[in-house]
């Protein structure tokens, strides 16, 4: 019987999976249904594996709850390893912070949560291990996020589109820095396959000004075009957008001035793809999004802001999942060790 619901779990989730990312690839939801499939595969294994090495399962709860925790630990590890790299490599600002302060969250709730559970009463115990489960919300929440954004990379994009847009991540000292040079690198190479191919698709560089710089990116994105040998008429540049949003309806905006319709080609840094693909969608904008190359160690600080970010979008829908995890996982407690 246990088999049967694993198996009928795991077909449920593919299934769902394979329906909604058919449909619309640019959906965290696909992730989820993904999730879905691998922890009930994943828990199925573990009680099989108990089995055979004689280890008794006192509930099926128990291998379902030990998965986030052993996430939200994992995670937290590769957090503070990161953020403890990205501080000397890049400074102590704020963002680059962000890693190394989670990670070290999540490590004193796993050492509070063991604390408690250790301390002995019933009642005390439980509060521990909600304490010690509590952090394995964002961490299965960014798991399936993750495997939504691997989903999504992995697809082929739509070839012909009618422009390239490329989204701006500000300037130094005026110049271009590498993380947005490899953007325009990755777009001035589509858009030479795409003249072997006869065709001409525009470049639109997007990014406005901001405070401390001396010019807007759209306009410094459209010097590094020209001096690679783009013709300035197959250059329209946007350089008002001050997000990722405006980036996307300036630029389309502008495109339908010119009488240019037709899906487009996004590119931005691999991090920033999923977040930018959701917001396409949320738009109503037709568009593929692709990433460029970006420096290993900044990617997990990066890719977290924009987890994060994500986030924000449902503030209500997370609050309330954990709200119910909180409670589903007290309970879940309470009937093992009570039981």
């Amino acid at each position: 019987m246990r088999l049967l619901v694993h198996a009928a779990i795991i077909a449920l989730g593919l299934v769902l999976y394979a329906v909604s990312s058919r449909t619309e690839p640019r959906r965290w939801r696909n992730g989820v249904f993904l999730l879905v499939a691998v922890w009930s595969a994943v828990d199925l294994v573990a009680g099989e594996v108990a089995d055979r090495l004689g280890v008794e399962r006192h509930e099926d709860g128990v291998v379902l709850l030990a998965l986030p925790w052993l996430s939200a630990v994992v995670l937290g590890l590769l957090l503070l390893v990161n953020g403890l790299r990205m501080v000397r490599r890049e400074g102590r600002s704020l963002s680059n912070l962000l890693s190394l302060l989670l990670g070290l969250g999540m490590i004193v709730a796993t050492v509070i949560g063991v604390t408690l559970f250790l301390s002995g009463p019933t009642t005390v115990a439980v509060i521990g291990i909600v304490i010690l489960l509590l952090p394995g919300y964002p961490a299965l929440s960014l798991v399936s996020y993750v495997l939504y954004c691997l989903d999504y990379l992995r697809r082929r994009k739509r070839p012909t589109p009618a422009a390239i847009v490329v989204l701006g991540s500000g300037l130094v000292d005026g110049r271009i820095p590498r993380l947005l040079a490899r953007r325009l690198d990755a777009a001035i190479a589509l858009r030479r396959v795409e003249e072997l191919h006869g065709r001409r698709p525009p470049l639109v560089p997007s990014g406005g000004q901001g405070e401390d710089e001396p010019t807007s990116e759209g306009a410094a994105m459209t010097a590094y075009l020209l001096e690679r040998g783009l013709d300035e008429h197959d250059v329209v540049t946007e350089d008002e957008a001050t997000s990722t949003e405006e980036n996307l309806l300036l630029s389309r905006a502008l495109l339908e001035e010119a009488g240019i319709t037709g899906h487009l080609r996004v590119i931005t840094s691999g991090y920033h793809v999923g977040r930018a693909a959701l917001i396409c969608r949320r738009l109503g904008i037709d568009a593929d999004v692709s990433g460029a190359r970006t420096a290993w160690y900044f990617v997990p600080s990066a890719f977290l802001r924009e987890f994060v970010a994500v986030l924000t979008y449902h503030p209500w829908v997370n609050a309330v999942g954990l709200t119910v995890w909180a409670a589903v996982s007290a309970v879940l407690t309470y009937a093992v060790i009570a039981g």
